[in-house]
């Protein structure tokens, strides 16, 4: 009984970190967007670098604070790409 009350709170709590981690990657990847006009080449070199770094980071340290970054600089590297794709096509 134990076991099974254990892995209902388990399945719960990996869902609201999933969801904070969608709305954390959504709100920054809108944000990139918005900034993108202005930063869109140090937002991709930001983003980039960050993702890099913070996925090297990871690897050695497991933690909520090391997933958040790494999810904020991949939600800057994905509000950049529109513009760089659209780029050719309008210059």
């Amino acid at each position: 009984m134990d076991h099974a009350l254990d892995n209902r709170l388990d399945n719960r709590l990996d869902n609201k970190s999933r969801r904070r981690t969608l709305v954390l990657f959504g709100v920054t990847c809108v944000l990139a967007v918005l900034a993108s006009p202005l930063f869109v080449l140090y937002e991709l070199l930001l983003g980039a670098f960050g993702l890099v770094a913070t996925g090297l980071f990871a690897r050695h340290h497991e933690s909520a604070v090391a997933r958040a970054a790494t999810v904020v600089f991949a939600g800057l590297l994905a509000g950049s790409l529109p513009y760089l794709i659209a780029a050719p096509f309008f210059s």
